[in-house]
């Protein structure tokens, strides 16, 4: 009601100002006191009650109230169409707001049969009284607010019914969108996963040429492990022969070594003298032996000294450069015998 009233004060305003029919008694939408006698303003006050009553007892849609407001004033002009002589000049001033696009449909729609139901209404209002000219009007004013109400009831049902299954379509549609965004979701977790996957192939492939390069290495280290090896055994091979070889040198150096000390200690006897044969009597083995003073003979103490030191270093360390000196050392003394 507050909206309603607002809505037609407005309207009142927006007439004043611009000058439509303000002067006039009849014109519904002035700001003046209308007459209270006269027919227009009881039509549009039971017009605007009826209205009102049945938009309050239908709970209707604002939108819908507002389009009902606005086609009054033409439902208004329609009826009092021949009231006035000059009404005709002044109803296409009268101010209306721009209706909506689904209002102009209606409006499109209703005008015809509103044309068509005028025609008796005004022989009615010229032939009858001013009571019954009254009645029909207000009787026709509720049956064209009536019908439109119940149109617009029933294309806002239609409409609501329309929202309902353009919301259940919706619903579906975010449902397949819901869905679909799991699929993507799940689609992609599987590429992540295969992603990670194919990581590790590659770190354990890698890993795997790296142990692989490893190993040959090794082979390759241990097959000179193995030469150096076989190349150290017969090494010892070799060594325990000269070792052998040495020791039967040995053996063979001693005995000789045995020899000159008896042939040293019977040439170094200070008993030793001649017989007394004759030096004709002297047999031909000992003609030989040439004489040895006493420088040679300590020479060959020497000798057979340093000889018998090499022999037992020789024996403590079994190596070449101890058996080499012994080797020396008998040759030495070999020489002084060999003069002898």
């Amino acid at each position: 009601m507050y909206h309603q009233s607002s809505q037609h004060f407005d309207l009142e305003q927006d007439n004043a100002n611009l000058g439509f029919g303000g002067g006039e008694p009849t014109s519904w939408l002035s700001g003046e006191d209308l007459r209270p006698s006269s027919p227009s303003h009881r039509r549009n006050l039971s017009a605007f009650s009826n209205s009102t009553a049945t938009t309050a007892a239908g709970n209707v849609d604002r939108l819908l109230f507002n389009d009902l407001v606005e086609i009054v004033p033409l439902v208004q002009s329609l009826i009092d169409r021949k009231a006035t002589s000059s009404y005709t000049r002044r109803g296409s001033m009268i101010y209306t707001k721009t209706p909506s696009r689904e209002s102009m449909s209606y409006k499109m729609t209703d005008a015809k049969g509103r044309n068509a139901q005028s025609i008796p209404g005004k022989k009615r209002r010229e032939n009858g009284g001013g009571n019954e000219q009254d009645g029909g009007a207000d009787g026709f004013s509720m049956f064209s607010s009536n019908a439109i109400l119940t149109k617009e009831r029933e294309e806002l049902t239609e409409l609501r019914e329309k929202v309902e299954d353009l919301q259940k379509q919706l619903l579906e549609k975010d449902e397949i969108l819901k869905s679909a965004e799991a699929s993507k979701n799940e689609i992609n977790s599987v590429h992540n996963t295969l992603d990670q996957m194919k990581n590790q192939l590659a770190e354990k492939d890698l890993l795997l040429r790296s142990t692989q390069a490893q190993l040959a290495d090794l082979k390759i280290k241990l097959a000179d492990k193995q030469a150096a090896v076989e190349r150290l055994q017969w090494e010892a091979t070799t060594s325990k022969n000269k070792v052998e070889k040495l020791h039967k040198d040995l053996n063979a150096f001693q005995g000789e070594m045995s020899s000159y000390t008896l042939l040293f200690e019977s040439l170094s006897n200070d008993n030793y003298t001649l017989s007394d044969q004759g030096y004709d009597d002297i047999t031909p083995d000992d003609a030989h032996l040439p004489e040895i003073d006493d420088m040679d003979i300590s020479k060959m103490e020497e000798a057979q000294e340093a000889y018998m030191a090499s022999i037992a270093s020789a024996k403590e360390k079994q190596d070449e450069e101890s058996i080499s000196m012994a080797a020396n050392a008998r040759l030495h003394l070999q020489s002084f015998v060999l003069r002898s």
